[in-house]
């Protein structure tokens, strides 16, 4: 087959691909049907949790207000998807959404905040993602780009370039997906202000939470930077693009200061714990097990409903060869 033949037939299928963004109104590449996007969410929802420390069911009571704030923000999408919400047991800060709007936000990003409107900012912008389906865009255009690339590698006479062409397509696609663009981001904060605002609160918690990520952003840990900033890169452009946006819409609405500051009691109480834990768990990394035993026993001692820090302690008896321990605990 020419080359010239399957470069037009993947453009046919380029434009037969094209959608209109149902957030945006505007026309974007889309091979993904949302029935698609809901059953990938679904069906990663449960393994992705537990992947990253599962949920946090220490404090139901934070979980279900937090659920409430998200219900609030997805009434106001322009989507109908089975929007759903759970806080995660996991130190680093980061929030996700996975197509079909399954929605995440880890307790480390939680004890960063200090209104729920700035929940509400974090929580709008995740649903953003979903209901304008950035992830499934992008795995649209992973897929034409691997189209193109392995076309070319077909319909090329030269088999060494053949094959770094099918090599490299793997790899531009997984380059493609692994966060979300600069347009995504604006986007999802832009009309995530709209949704807050419909929703009732201050978009003026979008500006301040922004702010806070770019001040958290410099000189702050591995873990910040591989989790939440790795995949929404703070920048002062959003900052300055917040502050428009929030100067467009109806001035005023709930701040929630109070509200959230009792909602978040329990967590900010039991941070010293997870703190040591965290700790400790970079100690046993380091093989420096007298630190992290040390460090699980203090986790202990503040929290001892805690699974997670037994679980250290038994791990770091197991790594110094003190099996009867480890297994008693």
């Amino acid at each position: 087959m020419r080359k010239s033949t399957i470069l037009l037939a993947i453009s046919f299928a380029f434009l037969a691909g094209c959608a209109v963004n149902p957030v945006t109104g505007k026309r974007q590449l889309m091979t993904v049907s949302t029935a698609s996007e809901i059953q990938m969410g679904q069906q990663n929802y449960a393994p992705m949790q537990q992947s990253q420390g599962g949920e946090y069911d220490i404090d139901p009571e934070l979980t279900r207000y937090v659920d409430g704030v998200g219900a609030r923000l997805a009434a106001q999408s322009e989507v109908p998807l089975p929007y759903e919400f759970v806080v995660l047991n996991n130190s680093v800060p980061n929030a996700w959404a996975l197509p079909g709007g399954k929605i995440a936000i880890n307790r480390g990003l939680l004890t960063e905040l200090e209104s729920e409107a700035e929940l509400a900012a974090v929580l709008g912008h995740e649903v953003v993602h979903a209901a304008a389906r950035h992830t499934a865009s992008q795995i649209s255009r992973g897929m034409v780009l691997q189209g193109l690339v392995l076309a070319t590698a077909v319909a090329s006479s030269d088999s060494d370039y053949g094959n770094l062409a099918v090599g490299g397509a793997g790899l531009a696609a997984q380059l493609v997906t692994m966060k979300y663009g600069r347009d995504a981001e604006l986007e999802s904060d832009f009309y995530g202000m709209q949704y807050m605002s419909k929703a009732g609160y201050d978009p003026k918690g979008a500006v301040s939470l922004q702010e806070t990520f770019v001040r958290l952003s410099e000189g702050r840990r591995t873990d910040w930077l591989s989790g939440l900033f790795a995949s929404h890169p703070p920048s002062q452009e959003r900052v300055n693009a917040n502050r428009q946006t929030a100067m467009s819409l109806p001035a005023g609405g709930k701040t929630g200061e109070a509200e959230f500051q009792r909602a978040m009691q329990k967590t900010r109480a039991t941070k010293p714990a997870y703190d040591a834990y965290d700790e400790g768990r970079k100690a046993l990394s380091e093989k420096k097990t007298d630190e992290a035993l040390a460090l699980a026993n203090k986790a202990l001692g503040l929290f001892p409903d805690e699974a997670h820090f037994h679980a250290l302690r038994g791990d770091v008896r197991l790594v110094a060869d003190k099996y009867d321990m480890a297994i008693t605990n």
